[in-house]
């Protein structure tokens, strides 16, 4: 087994890109003028770096004027894992000396989704591992997220990051969304969670779907537009294949339990204990799992045709679908503006792998199981074998990790940044000039 600590040092020295990290925490990294610059490293030194270092030492309140002493305690200090924090009122250093008025003042808007939080539904893994099979749910929450964030929240600059082994993080770096206040996050977050855990070992699920009255009630229009354009395509020919829950005693059961009517679960219940299969000449080349549920469907279907006034039947398809493949979130990690979460390009010391950024249009073709997160041995094998300098970092893997992370993410925010700071100079200038007016104005009152 590789020792992926003992590996830290060299690739801190040559592939981490410290540089990048620095300039987006930055935020200002673009204007020349003196006074931007002075603005930009009191920013920068009042945001908080923490190093998990060996033997599970966590050492919180770095922070950093450049990029050059940020590198510097990375080669010195070399910590398995970085965590960011917020920007804080004052340097968090000299926390002590600031007392009560030490506070955090700004923090992007960041969300977690773990896959350990759908063992419930895997029958593939459990706990910390992945595979091919469950892997999917996590672009499948991209997908979701990523639209809800940018319509019905204005956002325009998220960053996707793999967590390195078993999850993803995201990373809202609007400006309005760094200045959310707690209450702001947490509504945010709770805006976006449907799933509400389970109880009595995963049987029962519980979802918070909000449904009109009635025999046609609809959802929320963003969980509507979720459900037809992403969850149930995805229920029905990626994740009941892959997870074979039709096949499972045990997750069938908990299917069935959610279904308010007896009638339709006596004939689900016969398709199951009898292994009713598809044949191929009546159904097509179809996946017993995706036939089963489809049956489902259509007796659902046939008793809200006829006199069925269970008003809960008209919707337990949906929640259904929902309570097993809709983004399951962390929301207290998204409700604190104090939260940690971990660096994007740091390495996990679990697996060896780079936490690397995803293209959230496309997600689906994200492999963390290949050299789209590259281990971080291959990557120093790639960096020497390439010539062992600036350029050879861009032909290794981590050249296209920073092509996404540009591409989908900094570059626009450059600009965003720009133009946010020429807004502030042009209000400045208008404050001065007002302010000579007024003050040329009263001089003239006076001499009059």
């Amino acid at each position: 087994a590789v020792d992926v600590h003992s590996l830290m040092r060299p690739y801190y020295a040559h592939i981490f890109p410290s540089k990048q990290l620095f300039e987006w925490l930055s935020y200002e990294g673009l204007t020349s003028s003196k006074e931007s610059q002075k603005d930009q490293q009191q920013f920068i030194q009042n945001r908080e770096f923490c190093f998990t270092l060996k033997g599970e030492i966590f050492v919180r309140y770095n922070s950093y004027a450049d990029e050059k002493s940020l590198r510097k305690d990375l080669k010195t200090k070399v910590p398995g894992k970085i965590d960011i924090g917020p920007v804080f009122s004052h340097n968090p250093k000299n926390r002590l000396a600031y007392g009560g008025s030490f506070k955090p003042v700004e923090r992007e808007l960041v969300f977690d989704i773990d896959m350990t939080d759908y063992d419930d539904v895997r029958t593939c893994c459990d706990q910390a591992k992945i595979c091919p099979k469950c892997w999917p749910l996590m672009n499948c929450a991209v997908k979701v997220l990523d639209v809800g964030l940018r319509e019905d929240f204005g956002f325009e600059h998220i960053l996707w990051v793999y967590s390195g082994r078993r999850g993803i993080h995201a990373w809202v770096c609007d400006e309005r969304a760094r200045k959310l206040s707690d209450e702001e996050r947490s509504a945010v977050a709770e805006y976006f969670s449907v799933f509400k855990g389970v109880e009595g070992g995963g049987e029962k699920k519980k979802t918070n779907l909000s449904f009109g009255s009635g025999k046609r009630a609809k959802m929320h229009p963003r969980l509507e537009e979720a459900y037809w354009k992403v969850l149930k395509p995805f229920w029905e020919k990626e994740f009941l294949p892959a997870q074979k829950l039709m096949e499972s005693k045990k997750h069938f059961e908990t299917i069935l339990s959610m279904i308010p009517d007896a009638t339709v679960r006596q004939k689900a219940e016969f398709d199951f204990n009898n292994n009713k299969m598809p044949t191929v000449s009546r159904d097509g080349d179809i996946d017993v799992n995706t036939w089963r549920w489809q049956r489902i469907v259509k007796a659902v279907e046939d008793e809200l045709r006829g006199k069925n006034t269970n008003w809960d039947l008209t919707r337990c398809l949906q929640t259904i679908i929902f309570s097993h493949v809709y983004p399951r979130l962390d929301a207290e990690v998204s409700k604190h503006m104090n939260h940690l979460l971990k660096a994007p390009f740091c390495v996990h010391p679990k697996t060896g792998r780079v936490c690397v950024p995803i293209d959230p249009e496309n997600c689906d073709a994200f492999d963390p199981f290949s050299s789209d997160a590259p281990k971080v041995h291959e990557l120093l094998q790639e960096y020497k074998k390439f010539g062992a300098d600036e350029n050879a970092v861009k032909k290794t893997a981590m050249g296209k990790a920073l092509e996404t992370f540009e591409r989908c993410f900094w570059s626009k925010l450059k600009v965003a940044n720009e133009e946010e700071k020429k807004k502030k100079m042009m209000m400045n200038n208008n404050n001065v000039l007002n302010e000579s007016n007024k003050n040329s104005n009263a001089a003239a009152d006076m001499e009059f």
